[in-house]
């Protein structure tokens, strides 16, 4: 096989493990974050977070086959994808290092949800800022 036939079966394989890795992650992120933080009925809060994770889940497909993306959709997908996974390592991290502190997972809703949020949001504008330079050439 050559190493280009190699890069493609491995796009193919990791295309959907990531993208449905992305959408557990944005799906648990947003579904608690609604749930701490409002008072939306359950049924809302259900649609909500799958729209995101499923937002997640195709921007993740779309970045990893390395398709052209808008600069909007890549602004967005960034902060949901990487606040998605801030807050849930900031959520369940302390839980698991130390289980006797009962504020632990404040750290990923009030610290690293928002952190993550706006690095993921610039580093999507980057990301399709240099995508549309390097067509420009």
């Amino acid at each position: 096989m050559t190493t280009q036939r190699i890069h493609a079966a491995m796009i193919q394989i990791l295309k959907p493990l990531v993208s449905f890795l992305m959408f557990l992650i944005v799906l648990f992120s947003i579904s608690t974050i609604l749930t701490i933080t409002t008072g939306f009925p359950a049924w809302l809060s259900a649609t909500v977070s799958v729209v995101c994770a499923t937002f997640a889940a195709w921007f993740t497909w779309k970045l990893v086959a390395g398709e052209r993306i808008s600069t909007l959709v890549a602004v967005t997908g960034g902060a949901l994808i990487l606040g998605g996974l801030f807050f849930t390592l900031g959520f369940l991290g302390p839980m698991v290092i130390s289980k006797d502190t009962s504020q632990g997972s404040m750290i990923g809703l009030f610290i690293a949800a928002p952190l993550g949020l706006v690095v993921g949001a610039i580093g999507g504008y980057v990301y399709a800022s240099r995508q549309n330079a390097a067509e420009e050439i």
